[in-house]
């Protein structure tokens, strides 16, 4: 069974992280962060909603969604040097869960 809280509760953690980055950084970086942010917490939602025993498809395209969005988050690294340490964590949590599939 896909240990579906553990993984939720390891991106909430990540989330809030990356909004407390949000709230620190420069008033231009802060909104593309708080936009992506807004689209992590969508994201999560989408993933708490699916159920272990579901369709997997769903289950794993919720988690490629969260891959992607690591990448956005590295993308501005550039900006706040800080998001590419979150965004390999939250790259490596969607890698084990999808491993967990």
């Amino acid at each position: 069974m896909f240990p579906i809280q553990t993984f939720l509760d390891r991106f909430g953690a990540l989330l809030e992280q990356l909004d407390a980055l949000a709230e620190d950084c420069a008033v231009d970086a802060a909104e593309d962060l708080d936009d992506l942010n807004a689209e992590f917490e969508d994201a999560l939602m989408l993933l708490g909603e699916c159920k272990s025993d579901d369709d997997p498809e769903a289950l794993s395209d919720a988690l490629e969604d969260l891959k992607a969005l690591a990448g956005d988050y590295r993308a501005l690294s550039g900006d706040i040097p800080e998001a590419a340490a979150l965004a390999d964590q939250l790259q490596m949590a969607a890698d084990m869960a999808l491993g967990n599939l």
